[in-house]
């Protein structure tokens, strides 16, 4: 008898042990020609639990955020910069080695299950779930290190997950994760590594340089922003066409098809509200708030996955939205009608606490729910598949 999960449908349940495994085809390069084969061999001195090695690397994600907020701090407006991290070179170079072992562990995790014979759905949960986490750190890191403004590492976080949600979207008709050439996680890591690193060297106000480009100077840092914005967007495109193909040869109606974005789209739009009517929220709490829309994206983000591997519908709605709804409702009436219920400062940590609560539940309860659906144990690897 299958009982009633808080995650997993009954029809899901069933559906769950019949999977066999998405699909992931990267045409990356750099993870073809170099990431791939060294991971190859630094694996072999892995014998414990994949999960394990993806935790480790997820931790350093933190580590390379704290580091880079704390000690090099934030760029309000680009008059305010260059920083003067001449003090502090090293934090570079340490975020940038953070992030690089993040993508070692990430790819090495994958290896390690299939070199143990341990693959299952909730491997593929805990890795995506975890590379979900990422897009809002490592583009933090990123934008805090090389020196763009607030408002540019805004930009970038919600850049950033729009194709990589888009891209759980259009695998979740396809079964195939695909990953372009150039335009892959692979090698966004591989740039975030090298900007770090150049920063590093040369000092935050490397990318205030000015280049001319028809007559018109311009930094290097918005080159780098522009560069990003145009991949996000073609990746994003890429992905919408895909989808859309793939619905049309299932004979799913778009219309059904677009509804099953609906969740992200009502995120990204709360996020675009909340800070223009409340910028100096963020600006005062830059990370508090790229944290708690990280979780709340990352929470999304697994329950697409979730749905995916278990064959189950879409939902429309999800509960951390509605805490995110009652602060951007709390902001506009302070702003509009003059009505405090509560500070939009607890408001914001309060969204925090909230959604870093369901994400924990969730981590929690979906391991249980698997593991006792597939009758397999976490982080642990049964002695008569250790190598």
């Amino acid at each position: 008898m299958i009982i009633k999960m808080p995650y997993i449908t009954t029809g899901g349940a069933k559906n769950l042990p019949l999977y066999k495994g998405g699909t992931t085809i990267d045409n990356s390069i750099m993870y073809s020609y170099v990431i791939s084969p060294a991971c190859n061999v630094i694996v072999e001195i892995f014998p414990k639990s994949f999960q394990y090695i993806t935790a480790t690397g997820f931790v350093c994600n933190f580590v390379a955020l704290y580091l880079v907020s704390t000690l090099i701090g934030s760029v309000v407006d680009s008059k305010d910069g260059p920083l003067d991290d001449s003090n502090y070179r090293w934090v570079h170079f340490a975020a940038a080695f953070l992030i690089w072992f993040y993508m070692m562990m990430d790819n090495i995790d994958g290896k390690q299950a299939r070199r143990t014979k341990t693959s299952s759905p909730l491997g593929e949960l805990f890795d995506h779930g975890c590379d979900s986490f990422t897009v809002g750190l490592a583009t933090s890191v990123v934008g805090l290190s090389v020196g763009l403004t607030l408002w540019e590492i805004f930009f970038v976080f919600i850049l950033s997950t729009i194709p990589f949600y888009l891209a759980h979207w259009e695998e979740y008709f396809t079964h195939h994760l695909i990953l372009g050439m150039l335009n892959g996680p692979t090698e966004a890591e591989c740039a975030i590594i090298l900007f770090c690193c150049l920063t590093g060297i040369y000092g935050q106000q490397l990318w205030y340089t000015q280049i001319d480009i028809l007559g018109h100077g311009i930094r290097l840092k918005e080159i780098m922003f522009i560069i990003m914005s145009v991949t996000s967007i073609s990746t994003s495109l890429q992905s919408i066409y895909s989808g859309c193909r793939k619905a049309v040869a299932m004979k799913i109606p778009l219309l059904r098809a677009f509804s099953q974005l609906l969740p992200f789209t009502l995120f990204l739009v709360l996020e675009f509200i909340w800070v223009y009517i409340s910028p100096q929220l963020y600006l005062e709490y830059p990370i508090v708030f790229i944290l708690a829309s990280t979780f709340i994206f990352s929470y999304l983000n697994c329950r697409c996955i979730v749905q995916r591997i278990c064959s189950e519908d879409f939902r429309m709605f999800y509960k951390p939205l509605i805490f995110l709804i009652t602060a951007v409702f709390n902001s506009v009436l302070i702003k509009y009608a003059g009505i405090v219920i509560v500070s939009e400062e607890y408001a914001l940590f309060g969204l925090f606490g909230i959604s870093l609560v369901f994400m924990v539940h969730f981590t929690y309860t979906i391991i249980q729910e698997m593991c006792s659906i597939l009758k397999i144990r976490a982080f642990t690897v049964p002695k008569e598949k250790q190598v």
